[in-house]
């Protein structure tokens, strides 16, 4: 009995080779998965790592591209303009176009071209320098339709109506008269000799002609015969444009400003060749047909116009 009770604790609890063999049969498992987590761990990481900065790489970048203003493309700007683009942009645009041309053929041919002579450099310089400044009206129609006249758009506009009180524009006298004053500043063409040519041709605004009011034609431009009443003009200021490049046509060889071209006087190309007015009498013929005198019908206007604020 004694020997029963007090038999060795490997008796009970199992024999020490038999918990050996137990351990040794689980122990390759074990050292597959320690194995297996000490490689692939790492590498998993490494994955979700690299996953995450490039979520984040392009979210960056999305937020950037949205942020950062977009810039037109410049085929896109010319092939669509802005709906319903007034004149004036419309005119500046087809005058950028032509300037990309011109550069770009003027890089790929430079070396091909000849050198100027002397004569275009001269004819160059003189059309480049500052037009004077003046109120001179000449006689026999030799006054010269280049310069910056001084005055004022009220001045015109108060002349016109002490003398045809009831004209038929399709806008107050007084803008008509500003913008006059603007685009021919801006062309460096005499607002006075302009504004005279307009008061002739409209007779003061009343328009007896052939040319109805609501045409904003102010020059009879395509006003041909009895029959032709001429251009049509959707504004005022379009109309007031467009006899500015007319006059531009005839008095400069290179338009002066970019709004000078086709798209704002349909009829600027038919004024072949360019460059030959200098004085009002050289319209004679010109701009009017037969024209006899026409050239100093407006230098009289002209005369009287100044002559009623230097009194």
């Amino acid at each position: 009995m004694k020997q029963s009770q007090s038999e060795p604790a490997h008796k009970r609890t199992g024999s020490s080779s038999d918990s050996m063999r137990y351990r040794s049969r689980l122990h390759p498992t074990w050292l597959l998965l320690a194995a297996g987590l000490l490689v692939l761990g790492p590498l998993a990481c490494c994955l979700a790592c690299e996953q995450a900065a490039g979520v984040q790489q392009k979210s960056a970048t999305l937020k950037t591209a949205q942020a950062a203003p977009s810039a037109p493309c410049p085929a896109a700007t010319w092939s669509y303009p802005p709906r319903d683009p007034t004149l004036h942009a419309r005119a500046m645009a087809v005058w950028r176009v032509q300037q990309i041309v011109a550069a770009a053929e003027a890089q790929n041919h430079f070396s091909d071209r000849a050198t100027p002579d002397k004569k275009t450099l001269n004819s160059a310089t003189e059309e480049s320098q500052d037009s004077p400044v003046t109120t001179l009206v000449l006689t026999d129609g030799q006054t010269p339709l280049r310069g910056r006249w001084p005055g004022s758009a009220d001045q015109l506009a108060v002349y016109l109506l002490a003398n045809w009180p009831n004209p038929s524009f399709t806008v107050p006298v007084n803008e008509l008269a500003r913008y006059y004053l603007y685009y021919c500043n801006e062309a460096e063409l005499r607002a006075d000799l302009l504004w005279a040519q307009m008061i002739h041709e409209t007779a003061g605004g009343s328009f007896t002609g052939t040319v109805r009011p609501e045409q904003n034609n102010f020059a009879g431009l395509g006003a041909t015969s009895p029959e032709e009443s001429g251009l049509l003009f959707p504004t005022a200021e379009a109309g007031v444009m467009a006899h500015i490049a007319h006059m531009v046509a005839y008095v400069y060889r290179e338009s002066p400003v970019g709004w000078a071209n086709p798209v704002v006087d349909p009829r600027f190309e038919l004024v072949q060749p360019r460059g030959q007015v200098t004085v009002l009498a050289d319209l004679n013929g010109r701009w009017a047909v037969p024209g006899i005198n026409y050239g100093q019908s407006i230098e009289e206007i002209a005369r009287l116009l100044n002559a009623h604020f230097s009194r």
